[in-house]
């Protein structure tokens, strides 16, 4: 079983293009990398937001830092390798971990810009067709 023990934020960029009303934003989680040394695990990641209109964006990269047994860290590892994807029950957790961590840290930085906070973050679900659905 996996463990999640914390986020570490690398890389913070945002900026306002122009003075123009928000008339939405766009989440997008992209996971970079897995790597597994002995038992610990790491998964690099890019948060984006995209304002509407082109209004202005938002980027957070970090590391999320797990552990779980040898073998099962390995395995994780290998399966990201083949075919860049982690099994349901580590991505759905793992994505609202970035999501809410990346969301309310973000405000920080949005706020100095004058966009919209990145927040209320909503629950991610993985669906059985292997995408992500969000869920108030």
């Amino acid at each position: 079983m996996v463990e999640f023990r914390g986020v570490k934020l690398s890389y913070v960029e945002a900026k306002r293009e122009k003075d123009a009303l928000i008339s939405g934003l766009n989440i997008n989680i992209n996971i970079d990398d897995v790597k597994a040394v002995g038992d610990d695990i790491m998964m690099d990641f890019t948060y984006s937001v995209t304002y509407a209109e082109d209004v202005g964006y938002l980027k957070v990269s970090g590391t999320v830092y797990a552990k779980d047994t040898a073998a099962g860290a390995k395995s994780i590892e290998s399966g990201w390798r083949m075919e860049k994807k982690l099994p349901d029950d580590i991505a759905q957790p793992l994505l609202n971990l970035i999501n809410f961590s990346s969301g309310v840290n973000g405000v920080f930085v949005a706020r100095a810009l004058n966009l919209a906070p990145p927040l209320v973050p909503p629950r991610i679900e993985i669906t059985s067709k292997g995408g992500a659905s969000a869920r108030g």
